[in-house]
């Protein structure tokens, strides 16, 4: 299961890549769609921790422990977010002036090369 995940994650970071190298037009909710392909993919751990404790006979203590995964997750994210809107606001400042789609088509392909990159590593180590 973990390596159809880094699977698919290289996947992900190989189509930022193309889309950020492609001159064509680009569908506006494309990131929802990486955001749900991403959300399909069960987390091992917690799969783990549910399968250990349906097995000891404690399934409650598997539904907390994901509970409280599932809020850290929420938390984190939503810091995430919250950080990236006060750095638009100074990075949009920053670049003012200056060809906004080359930027971001660079930002987008060297994230794509970078995701694309651990996700080979990744499957490298784990054979």
């Amino acid at each position: 299961m973990e390596d159809i995940s880094r699977a698919l994650l290289g996947l992900i970071g190989v189509w930022m890549l193309w889309r950020a190298l492609s001159r064509g037009h680009h569908h506006k909710h494309e990131g929802e769609a990486v955001g749900v392909m991403a959300g399909l993919i069960p987390c091992p751990l917690t799969l783990f921790v549910m399968t250990f404790a349906m097995s000891r006979g404690v399934p409650g203590a598997g539904v907390l422990f994901a509970v409280t995964m599932m809020a850290g997750v929420a938390l984190t994210l939503s810091c995430v977010a919250v950080l990236s809107i006060l750095f638009r606001q100074r990075l949009v400042g920053f670049i003012a002036g200056k060809p906004l789609e080359t930027i971001s088509r660079t930002i987008e392909g060297a994230a794509g090369l970078a995701l694309a990159g651990v996700a080979v590593w990744q499957i490298m180590v784990a054979a």
